[in-house]
């Protein structure tokens, strides 16, 4: 994935200056521009969603209020005395009766203090008694108009219709929110109904025009009727409508069908939606104009730019070619020749200095390296003629092995086949680490020798496990732990020695401890002989723990009641040999 994007990028400096322009600079400028008109016109259709929504909530609560009010007025009007004794007055005529019921509901309507709505709100009252009909409405209305209604006979106290009393009524009734109220005597007979009406449609509209956004409202029932819509030009889509009834539940939203922005609230006494539509082509056409026009000079900039860029990038890269060019004459000649001194302008010039020291630099290392490979030779040669007198011990160990053979004497034979042994391993430069049962052949080697030099035998157990034979570990690792027990642990005993080799595997770590029956750390420091040199077989084996293993190799020697205990602690490193056939 990365060399095909690598392929895709200019290889040149010049054009890897203009590509990175354009990608870096012009196209993060162009989509700043894009965002920012974007987050306008998003922040714009906010705040007319904000201001719409504010509209839509005051007409709510208005709503809200006013069905409280028809209520709370219901309830005083069904026990007014003075209204229901006039109903029950038969000395009066008519049109005396008339008056009297229409000035105490215009009365009662003030004391109520439901004055903002005065206009809007109208009483009809339905006598049965006298089979009359008296209302604030004009116009004249006959009983007969509300006498086949079917509501009469419900005999329900308080009533609520969104369109009136039925197709019988008043044309401008019907189109009214109705509050209907029972007037009923105490002996349950009843007298007439009073209808409470709010026209709606005419408080809408004369309170819109107050407002500073200028909208077209709608009411959509439960059903998805349109209940009301204050331009009869206007209407709602299907997919509108199908919005504002799934957002049933939610008291306020809003949403934009690409041309309009609407907002709609839900009024849960009603069981209506009130929706507001905002065109947005009377407002964000000049917003889109500008951005059009916005899009033309960016690009015309954007062309400038990038004819600019081009030529910028050329007079930077120029002199940059030229370096390039005198340096690969300098690599053709090895490193013969320098870069002219004015080279180039500026950094070039200095980058032109730098490269002249580099290359004095790079002679002078040349002539160090040959002088030191010429040392290196001659240390190689040194090494191979100081490596003719330990082979030179060889031979004469082998030659006395086989003098002894020939005088019958096996004992001094075998001690020459153990101390080559010995011998040939430390030799052997190149090996760092033998395997496990290599090195207990060694310690036997060793063990052999010094039994027969002291004149004594020292008894060594091994304890290991068979699968640990091909564990790899440091070369003369046991070895120097054996010497150290045979010089400061059995010279001044007289009871037999005896010393223990204990190998095994602990998580991922390989543990060898020796373990002696001998005098103890303690007594050996105490008889140490003043004029002793201090060996140094436990110092070189704990360096050469270091340096394999760092701080994963430890050596520690802890003193027992009976003895000394060395231990060593390496990672595991298991070599099994290749086996013919796997």
């Amino acid at each position: 994935m990365k060399r095909r994007l690598s392929g895709w990028f200019p290889q040149k400096i010049k054009y890897r200056f203009f590509v990175s322009f354009l990608l870096f600079i012009l196209l993060p400028a162009a989509a700043m521009v894009f965002y920012y008109f974007n987050a306008l016109e998003s922040s714009l259709k906010e705040n007319i969603s904000a201001q719409s929504a504010t509209q839509l909530n005051y007409m709510k609560e208005s709503l809200e209020n006013t069905r409280f009010g028809l209520f709370a007025q219901s309830l005083v009007l069904s026990k007014d005395k003075t209204l229901l004794s006039t109903l029950r007055d038969d000395s009066a005529d008519s049109e005396k009766r008339r008056l009297a019921v229409t000035e105490h509901l215009l009365e009662n309507r003030l004391a109520d203090g439901i004055s903002p709505f005065l206009s809007h709100v109208y009483y009809t009252l339905i006598d049965h008694r006298h089979r009359e009909v008296h209302s604030t409405l004009a116009g004249q209305m006959n009983y007969s108009d509300f006498s086949g209604e079917e509501r009469w006979r419900n005999h329900e106290e308080l009533q609520w219709a969104a369109e009136g009393a039925g197709s019988t009524m008043n044309n401008r009734l019907k189109k009214m929110y109705t509050l209907t109220v029972e007037l009923a005597q105490p002996d349950g007979s009843l007298d007439g109904h009073l209808l409470i009406s709010f026209d709606y449609m005419e408080w809408m509209n004369s309170l819109r025009r107050f407002f500073t956004i200028r909208q077209d409202y709608f009411i959509v029932d439960q059903s998805g009727s349109i209940v009301m819509e204050t331009s009869p030009d206007v209407s709602l889509s299907v997919r509108d409508i199908g919005i504002v009834r799934a957002r049933s539940n939610v008291m306020e939203s809003f949403w934009t069908n690409g041309q309009d922005l609407l907002n709609a609230v839900y009024l849960p006494s009603y069981k209506w939606h009130l929706v507001n539509r905002f065109p947005l082509d009377t407002f964000f056409g000049d917003i889109d104009q500008a951005k059009r026009r916005l899009v033309c000079i960016l690009v015309l900039f954007s062309l400038l730019f990038i004819f600019i860029t081009f030529v910028i990038s050329h007079r930077i890269t120029r002199p940059l070619q030229l370096l390039q060019h005198h340096m690969s004459i300098i690599v053709g000649n090895r490193f013969k020749s320098a870069l002219p001194e004015k080279i180039g302008p500026g950094e070039v010039r200095e980058l032109g200095i730098t490269f002249n020291r580099m290359i004095a630099d790079i002679r002078s290392l040349i002539h160090k390296l040959k002088v030191e490979e010429r040392e290196k030779e001659a240390s190689r040669f040194q090494m191979l003629l100081a490596q003719m007198n330990p082979h030179f011990l060889l031979n004469t160990l082998n030659a006395i092995k086989w003098t002894a053979l020939g005088h019958k004497d096996s004992e001094i034979a075998e001690i020459c086949v153990s101390l080559g042994e010995l011998l040939e391993a430390s030799l052997n430069v190149q090996t760092d680490l033998i395997h496990l049962h290599e090195e207990l052949t060694l310690v036997q080697a060793h063990v052999r020798i010094q039994n027969f030099r002291f004149d004594s035998n020292i008894a060594v157990h091994y304890e290991y496990d068979d699968s640990l034979r091909y564990a790899l570990v440091p070369k003369l690792s046991l070895q120097p732990l054996v010497e150290n027990s045979f010089y400061h642990g059995f010279t001044q005993m007289q009871e037999q020695g005896c010393i223990t080799i204990r190998v095994y595997a602990e998580d991922r770590f390989l543990l060898m401890e020796v373990t002696d029956n001998g005098i103890g750390l303690e007594a050996s420091a105490n008889n140490r002989p003043l004029r002793q040199s201090k060996g140094i077989g436990i110092g070189n084996l704990r360096e050469r723990l270091q340096l394999l293993f760092k701080s994963d190799g430890q050596l520690e020697m802890l003193p027992l009641d009976n003895g000394t205990l060395v231990r060593l602690k390496f990672p595991l490193l298991l070599s099994d040999p290749y086996q013919k056939g796997e």
